[in-house]
């Protein structure tokens, strides 16, 4: 009687101990992606160019990714991404960790809370069902100046994801500017929603940040061309505010998808040429065939229009090719194309110049109306 009790305690024990060992399981995730490419530039500032080049079709970054067992289905989670320069192996804007560092908690039935650096909703919802998910820096808008391509990320911030209800999902994000005796100065804030059913997808989403003192703010803004008003080393004083919807459609081997952004560009000082809100009316459509289990291809097109103190128009088209060599290794190709019309910005805002052919995000602009680039590369993800 004796031994059969002390053998239900220490059962009891084992039982316990193991339930309390499953709540507190953990795990950490080693994963990233290495993108290097051989571009062609015919005119970059008034010089053809080759040179080799980082982060074309994808991101280049090594991450880690942890999650806790708290137990009732919640989750402690956390986000470390660190991108760099493959090219010369030097970080991405001087950071540690650059392209994302969140904590927070998670669980399927409450949806996600983090905290820290992290994309804006409109990236996480609407960016993956337009042309840039096919080709990246290639396929966007030129000069991102709609934040398709990412080039805006949200420093000390708060972002809330829902869990995903018959197909719909939404986000809320806000980032803290951290100026004394100023709530709101340098804030930013967005939103965005989907909704998904059969091959069907459709996504809206709303940005604004505030850079008001110092030229600073939760928003960091990288940019080295000169089809938004203020580029380079120039800080802006003033706000950005970007609408974005999108719409996609898969059906067998094809996927097809259309957007259209507003984007607008307030100074809150007067630069000069640059001295009142500058807007920017983006449409762009995009196809891609997967031709057989390792070859698919893309075209793309994307028509911008600014107006405001200044006016320009840009016409681009792209074509991608993609093969897999295995499920982690592909070789790819771009070639695109831009035209330019009407006047843009100098660097610093003071004066008006001749709109160059930009394709894309990448690189500086042309020197002349036309641009056109070709690229060979390779992606590896771990």
């Amino acid at each position: 009687m004796v031994n059969f009790r002390y053998r239900s305690i220490f059962i009891g024990v084992l039982i316990a101990s193991a339930s309390a060992a499953a709540h507190a399981q953990s795990s950490v995730t080693l994963y990233g992606s290495i993108d290097e490419a051989a571009a062609y530039y015919n005119n970059t500032g008034g010089h053809s160019l080759v040179a080799m080049q980082n982060a074309d079709n994808g991101s280049t970054y090594w991450g880690l990714k942890g999650k806790e067992d708290l137990g009732g289905g919640l989750n402690a989670v956390f986000t470390l991404e660190s991108s760099f320069d493959i090219t010369h192996g030097s970080l991405s804007n001087n950071r540690i960790f650059a392209h994302q560092a969140t904590v927070g908690l998670s669980g399927d039935a409450y949806g996600t809370l983090t905290m820290g650096r992290q994309f804006d909703p409109t990236v996480d919802l609407i960016q993956p069902i337009t042309g840039d998910s096919f080709a990246g820096p290639v396929f966007t808008t030129p000069g991102d100046a709609d934040n398709n391509d990412n080039s805006v990320w949200i420093n000390s911030s708060i972002k809330y994801a829902s869990p995903t209800y018959a197909g719909f999902q939404y986000e809320l994000m806000y980032g803290v500017g951290g100026i004394a005796g100023n709530t709101t100065g340098g804030h930013s804030y967005g939103a965005a929603a989907s909704y998904n059913h059969g091959g069907l997808t459709l996504a809206t989403g709303y940005l604004f940040s505030k850079n008001d003192v110092n030229g600073t703010g939760a928003a960091d803004l990288t940019q080295t061309n000169s089809v938004v008003p203020l580029f380079g080393a120039t800080p802006m004083f003033g706000s950005r505010q970007i609408v974005q919807v999108a719409a996609q459609y898969v059906i067998g081997n094809l996927t097809a998808n259309i957007r259209y952004s507003n984007a607008q560009y307030k100074p809150y000082t007067d630069y000069g040429a640059f001295n009142r809100t500058e807007t920017f009316n983006v449409g762009g459509a995009a196809l891609q065939y997967q031709f057989t289990p390792a070859l698919s291809g893309a075209l793309n097109y994307v028509y911008t229009h600014s107006s405001g103190a200044s006016s320009a128009t840009y016409n681009n088209v792209g074509a991608n090719a993609t093969y897999s060599l295995s499920k982690r290794t592909s070789l790819y190709a771009d070639v695109a194309y831009s035209h330019a019309s009407g006047t843009t910005f100098s660097e610093d805002g003071s004066e008006l110049v001749a709109a160059g052919g930009t394709v894309g995000d990448l690189a500086a602009s042309s020197s002349t109306r036309s641009q056109v680039v070709a690229i060979i590369g390779i992606t590896h993800k771990f």
